[in-house]
């Protein structure tokens, strides 16, 4: 397949635009065909590749402050290393990480330079950086780039030398003191390809790199409704796609309305800068304009995005576990498009890749981490003694402890994960859950996982399309009780009473978390209560997010409503009679 779009490169002339595409697409599926061969050889033998890793990391950061004061240099073996090093959370680094983005002082954190901080999406303004070397960065692009352009490119690569994509990413990126980036991951790969961005995807380029005044959703959605070749889309987390078509499905006419004048409506807000270049930017399409006018006013069925775009075949996104309610709502946009799930990646690192498309399985990476985990039990016990990548047995879930490439060491990732197969004998994933998402108010322990598959059950039962929901442990009650707070996409009026809606997520917490359902049965817990939010409400805490710094694309939906902030921010946008 590579060899196959090689060939089909003109040669000895200046490149036009499509060629151009069509060579920035053959350069990453080659990077990435070498990438999948490597990963397929680690996974023969994982338990050498990683203990590899480890005692190089610990050669590498022997004269650190961390490496001395934890003795790595007398650690000689596996065994020697669990002893030695206690298992940590961001605190244990925090000044460290605080002096180098201060002073941008070398060899504090580890002995590779650190090129980037990772803002975290943790809590509101109280962001963390997570360092990163060159060597894990170029890891993070190069699976979380390349890799997934070869798997889609094993069953379109006739496609790709064609095909446009749509990405959603916005980049905001700041510079520490020291002298180093800060912001999320994705931004700064965004940022280094910046003078070629316009090649791969439609956005416009005040919608990637926009300020806090500018109506990113409608230079998103307007760029990717003129484009007529989309062959694939991709977002941070699917939710954010599903909230786009929504958006379009709500503004078409405005939308059309502009594509067909090469206007922009004056109650868009943009900064007039932005406004200003993107007038000259956008040229009258009427014959496009009337293709989409057509297809919103059919009275078809079939999939809308289908029909828009004819062409278009894959959704890569995080798309499983959390964002899985997410996905199949879109289904009823996207109809059967592939999807190519990103897996296992957060702010310390990319963990895991997709073993194919459509599979929510994914491969944890001998190369990416060295790898502990902590077996979860059932009844709530804490193990002690971690056991290794080549050790999770499929069916058994795990909590994640990792050395990562950038300095921290037997680091608790506060997630749990299935093992659910292997791939040669490097196990096969699912992320489940973090673990710090959990109420308990009274011993019950309900995971964020039971809370959402909950809320996508009531919203089945009852045949509501659910945007979001976030549960609040309601203390003040006496007993206490849970209050489940919903937005809902359209909702029919007087379709369905607020006594109903709070019964049947009573009856569904129950079904999903034993223990509540025995707290229920002996009033240690009252009723759970149904609360309807406004509509916008979740992107309407999204923006708020960006206004007061977060990173666009690390906002993740609020299931546990677990500080005073967000307590008073949703309960203020709470339907009232």
């Amino acid at each position: 397949m590579v060899e196959k779009m090689q060939n089909a490169m003109p040669q000895g002339e200046m490149p036009d635009f499509e060629t151009m595409v069509k060579m920035a697409n053959w350069q990453s599926l080659k990077n990435g065909e070498k990438i999948f061969q490597e990963l397929q050889q680690d996974c023969e033998h994982p338990r050498e590749v990683q203990e590899e890793l480890l005692f190089k990391l610990l050669r590498d950061n022997a004269d650190t402050p961390f490496g001395k004061e934890h003795g790595f240099d007398q650690i000689k073996t596996v065994e020697d290393y669990k002893r030695q090093v206690p298992f940590t959370t961001f605190d244990d680094y925090a000044g460290l990480v605080y002096e180098v983005m201060e002073t941008g002082a070398a060899g504090v954190i580890c002995r590779d330079s650190i090129i980037h901080f990772n803002e975290t999406s943790g809590t509101m303004g109280n962001p963390k950086g997570i360092p990163f070397t060159e060597a894990a960065t170029k890891l993070m692009m190069d699976y979380g780039n390349d890799y997934s352009m070869y798997l889609i490119g094993c069953k379109y690569g006739d496609l790709l030398s064609s095909g446009r994509k749509f990405s959603m990413t916005e980049c905001r990126l700041n510079t520490t003191k020291g002298g180093t980036t800060f912001g999320a991951m994705s931004s700064r790969g965004v940022w280094n390809y910046r003078s070629i961005l316009p090649l791969m995807t439609t956005s416009p380029d005040p919608a990637v790199f926009s300020t806090n005044d500018t109506d990113t959703r409608y230079l998103h959605a307007r760029s990717l409704l003129a484009e007529r070749n989309l062959l694939y889309g991709t977002t941070v987390f699917v939710s954010l796609y599903l909230d786009l078509m929504r958006y379009i499905m709500d503004n078409w006419q405005m939308l059309v309305d502009d594509i067909e004048s090469g206007q922009i409506n004056p109650d868009v807000q943009l900064p007039e800068e932005a406004r200003k270049e993107l007038e000259e930017l956008y040229v009258p399409m009427p014959e496009r304009a009337a293709v989409l006018r057509r297809i919103f006013e059919s009275d078809s069925e079939d999939p809308i995005m289908q029909r828009i775009w004819p062409n278009f075949r894959i959704i890569h996104s995080v798309a499983g576990a959390g964002f899985a309610p997410y996905m199949e709502r879109m289904r009823k946009y996207s109809g059967d498009a592939s999807v190519l799930y990103t897996g296992y990646s957060a702010s310390e690192g990319i963990f895991s890749v997709p073993e194919k498309l459509d599979s929510p399985e994914s491969i944890l990476v001998p190369r990416a981490a060295y790898f502990e985990f902590l077996p979860l039990s059932e009844d709530g016990e804490e193990a002690t003694e971690t056991v290794g990548l080549e050790d999770l047995e499929p069916g058994h879930d795990y909590e994640v402890i990792v050395t990562t490439l950038s300095g921290f060491y037997r680091y608790k990732m506060r997630d749990a994960i299935r093992c659910v197969g292997r791939h040669g004998k490097a196990p096969k994933m699912e992320f489940l859950y973090r673990l710090d998402q959990t109420i308990n108010m009274k011993g019950e322990k309900c995971t964020e996982m039971v809370l959402r598959k909950a809320a996508q059950r009531v919203a089945d039962r009852l045949g509501l399309d659910m945007v979001d929901f976030s549960c609040y442990p309601n203390l003040a009650e006496q007993p206490p009780r849970y209050e489940m707070l919903y937005e809902f996409y359209r909702m029919p009026e007087g379709k369905v009473t607020m006594e109903e809606l709070s019964r049947v997520t009573d009856e569904e917490i129950c079904a999903g978390c034993a223990v509540y359902g025995y707290l229920r049965d002996k009033d240690g817990l009252a009723p759970a209560k149904a609360l309807l939010l406004q509509e916008e409400t979740n992107q309407l805490w999204r923006d708020m997010r960006v206004m007061k710094g977060a990173a666009p694309n690390q906002i993740k939906p609020v299931h546990i409503i677990d500080n005073e902030q967000k307590r008073r921010f949703f309960y203020a946008l709470i339907e009232r009679d």
